[in-house]
Formats: C-alpha cells, structure tokens, sequence
C-alpha cells in the first residue's frame, strides 16, 4: 500500500505534541524512516520547549534540507565533523535558527559525519553531560542504519523514534512514537446510521484505559497523588478524563494541560463519535503516597532491562535465560512517550550502586546471554509492595501464587531478616499506573513504596 504524502505541517504538529515528554531530558535522538521528516518533528520540539530553554539540533545525517544545509551546500563549513574529529568546539559552529537565538543548529560538516568514529566517539557523553549541567536540550537527527548508532544512543537520554516500523523502534529506549499522521476523518451521522457495533472484548477495553490515564501520568508527573476518576470507553484515542479529588495546583494545572491537548486531537469529532452507549460508569482508583520516603537514599533502584517490546510474549521471552537464574525478576507495562502506548519491559536485579548492575550486564553479555545492542542499567527505585514482611522460606509459594494472579512478583530481603514482596520497578511513580490498575482489577490496593533489601 502507497500512502499519500503527508503535509510538512502534519509532521510539525506532531513534534509539538511530543515536546513535553522531553522537558526532563538533555539528549534525545530523532530517528525517522524519512530523515528530512525526523528533522521537521526535530524543529517542532524545539519550538515547543518551555519557557526559555535553548535547544541546539545537531545533523548527523548530512545535508538535511529542513535544517538550512542544502542552502549551504556549496559553501564549505564547519559542523560537527569539525568537532569530533578536531576538537573544535560546539560554539563556533552553532548556528542561530531562532530571533530570540534559542534554537540552534549544529550542521553536519561534511559527508563523512555518518562514520561509525563519530557516533561512537567518547566526546558525545561530554557534549550530552554540559547540556545537562545548564538544563539546556540537544535534539540528534541521525539514520537509523548508522554505523555505531547504539553507542550514540547510550550517551543520549533515549529516542524518538518518527515513522519507524515497530520491529525496530522497540529496540530503542524510547521517549516518544511519532506514528504516520492519519487524515482528518468525515464527519459520520448519528448512531443509529451507523451499523451496530460488536461488543467490546476484554483486550480492548484494557487498551482503552491505557489511553484513559495519561491524564492520571500528569497528575503523577506534578508531583501529586490523589483519585481519579476515569470515565467510558468509546474511542481508545478520545478518553476525557477528570479528576475527582483535590490536588496542588501545579498538578491540577500539568493535568488540565494533558487533558486539554488530548481533547485538542479528537476536538473535531462529533459527539455521537464520542459517546459509548454499553458504558456510562466512573472507573476511579486511588493512589497513595510512597509508604516509605525515608528509604529514598537506600533505595535498591538500579535494574537491568533485558528487554522492551511492544508485546506481553516479547518482553517475557527476555526472562528465558540459558543457563542462569536471573535475580529479582519482574514484567511490567509502562506507557511510554507522549502517544500513551503500552511498552512491556522485562526487568531483572534491584542494586543500590549502578556498577553493580552495570557488571551484572557486562556478565550477560560476555556470556553470549545477552547481545550487545541489547540490555541496558535503569535506576528505577520504585515499584508496587505487595507484601511487607514474610517469612523468607514462603517467597516461592507467594510469587507463584501472584503469577496465578497475572503479577510478576519477585522477593528482597530486609535487614530485620524478613521478605518483601514486589512487583514492577519504575523510574517515575506516574509508571506504576498500569500495574497498578491490574492490582485495583483482581481487588488489591496498590501501595507504591520504595524498593529496599538484598536479593537472595
């Protein structure tokens, strides 16, 4: 099937929307099918950065149009290439795009800037590190058939990955999706025009509530906990979601934001498109602060993600290790990027200190368990208690009694000698929503807590 083109201004909106998902981020790569279309949805997020942080974004493709570097092409400049191969430094090849000069432009420098020594060169984690220190943001437009592209993507904060087949972009560690803009759809006649529909099956009413929380993540991401109330299936891309208890104003207001540009997206559907007649009730669940702030500095919060796919059956076949039994280990759902799809990630191992987890990883790989463009360290101190103190011997029972339940549990023990129970392990509160919305399904409260203790 050949598509039609999609309107430059199409790609640009959906680089707006995806702006906020980078506010926390230093270095991101914009991966496209199309590099010129990364570097239009590149130009977009910069643009829509907040307040006055400067944005620099860098090509590394060489001669991107949308960038201004076919203008030059005859004109032998400095760029990029200047940098990694001379240690020429980024200020006197950065190129003012904006008035206000916030957004900049690194140019390419040459065509040789898609070589495998300047992806992988050491400077590049120095370069993402100095973004960092002055909370400035750097956007990488580069193939995604570039040699040494995974050592550019570990020294960068992740990806947004623009137009990719799914196959591939579950094998970056994702920020944002930016899926192929659909048409605008006609307007469709009342319901009772329409043929009857089918029932909804479990499988899509799952789906749907993913959609239906991204509001619950703004609220989350605030800073802020509280009731939620989430109402009806209808559509999986037309969820409204209200809030149905007090909370700060910073969060009410980064949760009207979500809302407001959720309702933006469906805003020219009719009403009767909106509306589910099988389904009218409030689903509402409530979250709880985190049961033990004191152990933030104890926090076992580095993990090794095996995998991340777009599949429950993907992400679990990366727990079936050959010859090893893998620590702490646990499957979760989290939504991930600014499109609020499902990502399930295969976790194993609850570290205090990175270097352990790192060498850990090192193991799995040396190993031949492991490839090496796969796996990789996330501190991710948080997760669901299920279980506070246990006698350790009744760990196995209990996890296989969770998983009968749907729950990838796993034990760590505390100092007192007793188990504790967990599931999941998030890098953010806002990432537990999922799971704990599965516990909410089989009648248990989740409890959000910190992760502690040794694993045995």
């Amino acid at each position: 099937m050949i598509h039609a083109p999609v309107p430059p201004d199409a790609w640009a909106a959906e680089g707006a929307r995806t702006a906020e998902a980078l506010d926390q981020v230093a270095a991101a790569l914009v991966i496209g099918r199309d590099p010129e279309i990364a570097a239009l949805v590149a130009l977009a997020i910069a643009g829509g950065q907040r307040g006055e942080r400067r944005v620099a974004i860098a090509d590394l493709v060489g001669g991107l149009a949308a960038l201004g570097e076919s203008a030059n092409a005859g004109t032998p400049a400095l760029g990029l290439l200047d940098c990694i191969r001379d240690g020429l430094p980024i200020s006197e090849i950065a190129r003012p795009l904006s008035k206000d000069e916030r957004i900049f432009i690194l140019p390419s420098g040459g065509l040789g800037i898609g070589d495998r020594l300047v992806l992988e060169s050491a400077r590049w984690p120095r370069l993402v590190a100095g973004f960092r220190e002055v909370d400035a943001l750097l956007l990488i437009v580069v193939a995604a058939n570039a040699p040494g592209l995974q050592a550019l993507v570990h020294a960068a904060d992740g990806v947004v990955a623009v137009d990719l087949p799914p196959v591939l972009s579950r094998t970056f560690p994702l920020l944002a999706i930016i899926d192929r803009p659909e048409p605008e759809l006609l307007p469709v006649g009342p319901l009772h025009e329409r043929p009857p529909m089918p029932a909804p099956s479990w499988t899509r009413r799952r789906r749907s509530r993913i959609v239906r929380t991204l509001t619950v993540i703004a609220l989350l991401g605030a800073g802020g906990w509280g009731s939620v109330a989430l109402r009806g299936r209808a559509r999986e891309a037309s969820r409204r979601a209200t809030i149905a208890a007090a909370a700060p104003a910073a969060a009410m207001a980064t949760a009207a934001t979500a809302a407001a540009a959720l309702a933006d997206s469906v805003g020219r559907m009719p009403d009767s498109a909106l509306t589910d007649p099988h389904e009218s009730t409030a689903d509402t669940i409530t979250l709880g602060t985190v049961v033990n702030p004191a152990d933030s500095t104890n926090a076992t919060g580095f993990t090794v993600e095996l995998v991340a796919a777009n599949t429950h059956t993907g992400a679990n076949s990366g727990l079936v290790v050959r010859g090893i039994a893998l620590p702490a280990p646990t499957l979760t759902a989290v939504l991930l990027g600014a499109d609020g799809r499902p990502w399930y990630r295969a976790l194993t191992g609850a570290w205090l200190l990175r270097a352990e987890a790192d060498s850990f990883l090192a193991m799995l790989r040396d190993r031949g368990l492991v490839r090496i463009e796969m796996g990789r360290v996330l501190r991710a101190p948080y997760a669901l208690q299920l279980v506070e103190r246990m006698p350790p011997e009744q760990r196995t029972a209990a996890i296989a009694q969770w998983a009968g339940r749907g729950i990838s549990a796993y034990a760590l023990l505390q100092d007192d000698g007793h188990a504790s129970l967990f599931a999941g392990a998030f890098e953010t509160p806002g990432q537990s929503v999922l799971l704990a919305l599965s516990l909410r399904d089989i009648g248990v409260a989740p409890v959000l807590a910190f992760r502690t203790g040794r694993m045995f």
